[in-house]
């Protein structure tokens, strides 16, 4: 496997991972509930990444697995960390409006804010 390899592939599960979170979050401000679906997929997903990025990173070597992760993806990662950051405290006063106005339930403003935030850094360094 080589270091492009290694880095398509790390897009693409962030991709999908971030994706099953903000499809929870989405599902659950539609739905107006806060289990649109198993409350387990979100975390799960984001672990299985975790997992494939580290086995690929074991199969690829030491050394394709430094070229993929080069300074340059700390600092796309760092960006898409400072931005979520950002994200997560904006969402504060927005569902705070949201529940005032008895738009939302608090059950399903935690679980769509938790699920945007886990999906925000992951989604934000596929776009970066």
């Amino acid at each position: 496997m080589t270091a492009d390899t290694l880095a398509r592939l790390r897009i693409t599960v962030f991709a999908l991972a971030g994706l099953t979170c903000l499809s929870y979050g989405l599902l659950a401000l539609i739905g107006d509930t806060a289990r649109p679906f198993s409350p387990w997929l979100p975390g799960a997903s984001s672990y299985a990444a975790g997992v494939v990025m580290w086995v690929s990173s074991a199969v690829a070597g030491g050394r394709a697995a430094g070229i993929a992760h080069d300074e340059l993806f700390w600092v796309e990662w760092g960006h898409a960390v400072k931005f979520s950051y950002w994200f997560a405290i904006a969402m504060y006063p927005l569902f705070g409006i949201l529940m005032a106005l008895d738009l939302v339930s608090i059950s399903t403003s935690l679980a769509a804010m938790g699920t945007a935030s886990g999906a925000a850094p992951l989604l934000t360094f596929c776009l970066i």
